[in-house]
């Protein structure tokens, strides 16, 4: 089976150097990168350079920015069965493409599989409260704690049929910093594909709270709930999901004043505020298709 891996890529040359790296050591190597530059200089012209020698690289320039709208311009231009769409960050261990293609191969009836993800150097979750230790059928409780996707793989028709939406996640020019990831795989779910989760295979990631300072991670969270809470109100959901993951920042912030850990109290704060006042503005933004399209809210 064939890959088409789409990378969408700004501001980060080392970064897209391991990745290509992790990629050239993979144990299965029918694989083509598209990798879209959204940087207005040649800052990346080595490491493509460099690693063309070893795999199939088709180098986009786009001045256009935004990780979606990146991913939605690569597409375009996949010839692969399976698509991938890992950050210009993560790492790819070397066996992985082997198992997800005969994870493809030997069960038809799934559209897409979900790996796991890890820090880059520890067997732990990558991001906090994000990861299962138990495998299964992706459902929409199960896609909003797995649902990144830099470790979701398509089989191509899905793809085909469906975009991501370009408001949407980092560098989209809107408040909405994150959510993209979960908004894609809940479109998938609403049209009916099948998607299953398995632990056992994972991705590499850098987790935020090593890199980031506190002002970073701070802008970060409320960002990044700004996106997830318009995407809980973009979507019809179910009202124990939304009560759920409106209310648990809030839960935690509480939690870890009460532990004396003021840092992630503000961590979760953020977080939470944005989730609230995102999900605010999801809410108008359903009630305004249902409106346009005759259909009651």
């Amino acid at each position: 089976m064939r890959f088409s891996l789409i990378v969408s890529t700004v501001n980060r040359v080392n970064e897209l150097g391991r990745l290509f790296q992790s990629l050239a050591t993979q144990n299965h190597d029918d694989f083509e990168v598209i990798l879209v530059d959204q940087n207005l200089d040649d800052r990346l012209e080595a490491v493509v350079n460099s690693y063309s020698r070893q795999f199939s690289i088709l180098h986009l320039r786009s001045e256009k920015r935004g990780l979606s709208r990146g991913r939605n311009l690569g597409k375009l231009h996949m010839k692969g069965d399976i698509i991938a769409v890992p950050d210009d960050d993560c790492v790819y261990p070397p066996t992985l493409l082997s198992q997800v293609a005969h994870f493809f191969e030997s069960e038809q009836a799934w559209d897409g599989v979900i790996a796991r993800i890890f820090d880059l150097n520890d067997d732990k979750n990558a991001f906090e409260f994000c990861g299962d230790d138990e495998s299964g059928i992706v459902d929409y409780w199960k896609g909003y704690t797995v649902g990144i996707s830099c470790a979701m793989f398509f089989r191509d028709s899905v793809v085909r049929k469906l975009d991501f939406d370009k408001g949407m996640g980092p560098g989209a020019g809107t408040p909405w910093g994150a959510g993209d990831d979960i908004d894609y795989l809940f479109q998938c779910l609403d049209a009916g594909y099948r998607f299953y989760y398995d632990s056992q295979l994972n991705v590499r990631h850098p987790s935020p709270l090593k890199k980031n300072n506190f002002r970073q991670q701070i802008k970060r969270e409320y960002s990044y709930g700004l996106g997830n809470g318009y995407l809980l109100g973009k979507h019809n959901l179910p009202e124990p999901l939304i009560y759920s993951a409106t209310r648990s920042s809030y839960q935690h912030t509480i939690l870890e004043v009460t532990k004396g850990n003021l840092k992630r109290a503000a961590y979760f704060f953020a977080y939470g505020l944005g989730t609230s006042i995102g999900y605010s503005q999801g809410m108008k933004r359903c009630q305004m298709v249902h409106l346009s399209s005759g259909q009651p809210s």
